[in-house]
């Protein structure tokens, strides 16, 4: 199979990033590809001609694909789209109208249409990589959210249902961490409490690479519903995974996600979980990033018309 170039544009947010490099990850195994990344947070995106765009990304040539997420990317990927002939493939419900776009990939929860170039995910793909076998059977670890547009947060209602995790399995040592939405001061709460096997970790005090470390190596996980990136991270890492709830604030997309999360196995809910066990495995593993490149290279072979969308 011939080399593929891939123009990569990125608004440098940290959740779309960690999208394309789930996908270009992926992409690497599978294929020969070369990528060439242009982050618009960084660097000014000039709409040129074809040889200046080719000058502006670095490459030696013009692209078979431009990959994109964000809003911020649509127009910069368009024009290379136009003034290179290449396809473009966004992994986002764009913001302009879908025939524009060759490929397109979105989340169930944002009601992705019935069509060849339209792929439904569960949630948004990650650079997670799923590992099943060697992790500590009595580590545990709690992902924090906070202050959000989709649920209310509360801070009693997660200390107490914090308190409960722990009083159920004293055997279990668990491990806390917030993010930078938590309110300031619920740590502190938490450790007024002295929960003899709950340690704390403060987002601030963790490093690259921190996440996806963490979650190679516990036995089960529980996230604030309203984290939906740590959410699908965790159910993608291969931990069993729980959902610390939240009164949601609207019936959004957002609660409609982990809702149909719950009811399809991949997650537990709180109120439906036996605290004094482990949580349950996914009733199947979930893969997003590798299923979306497999999917890329299969249409990458067709025809794709953009106008079918």
């Amino acid at each position: 199979m011939s080399l593929r170039r891939i123009w990569v544009i990125t608004d440098g947010r940290l959740g779309h990033l960690n999208q394309l490099r789930g996908l270009v990850e992926r992409l690497e195994e599978k294929t020969d590809v070369e990528f060439y990344w242009f982050d618009l947070s960084t660097q000014t995106f000039k709409f040129t001609g074809r040889q200046r765009l080719v000058d502006q990304f670095a490459a030696q040539e013009k692209p078979d694909w431009i990959l994109a997420a964000g809003s911020k990317t649509h127009l910069p990927m368009l024009w290379c789209k136009w003034m290179t002939g290449a396809k473009a493939f966004l992994l986002m419900r764009p913001s302009l109208p879908l025939w524009m776009f060759n490929a397109v990939c979105m989340p169930y929860h944002d009601s992705p249409p019935r069509r060849d170039s339209v792929l439904a995910s569960y949630g948004v793909i990650n650079h997670i990589i799923p590992k099943y076998d060697g992790r500590n059977a009595r580590q545990g670890l709690i992902l924090l959210g906070g202050i959000n547009t989709h649920f209310d947060w509360d801070n009693a209602v997660i200390l107490s249902q914090l308190k409960r995790i722990a009083a159920a399995a004293p055997e279990y040592e668990w491990l806390v961490s917030d993010s930078p939405r938590t309110p300031v001061g619920l740590l502190d709460e938490l450790a007024v409490l002295a929960l003899a096997n709950i340690k704390i970790l403060p987002y601030r005090d963790t490093g690259p690479g921190w996440l996806p470390n963490i979650l190679s190596e516990v036995s089960q996980v529980w996230v604030s519903c309203d984290s939906v990136s740590m959410v699908y991270e965790s159910v993608s890492s291969g931990a069993p995974t729980g959902l610390l709830e939240l009164e949601p604030l609207r019936d959004s997309r957002v609660s409609k996600s982990m809702a149909q999360l719950a009811n399809s196995g991949l997650a537990t809910a709180f109120k439906n979980a036996d605290l004094t066990t482990s949580l349950p495995p996914a009733m199947r593993p979930l893969w997003e990033a590798d299923r979306v490149a497999q999917w890329w290279l299969d249409i990458d072979g067709c025809d794709v018309d953009s106008g079918s969308l």
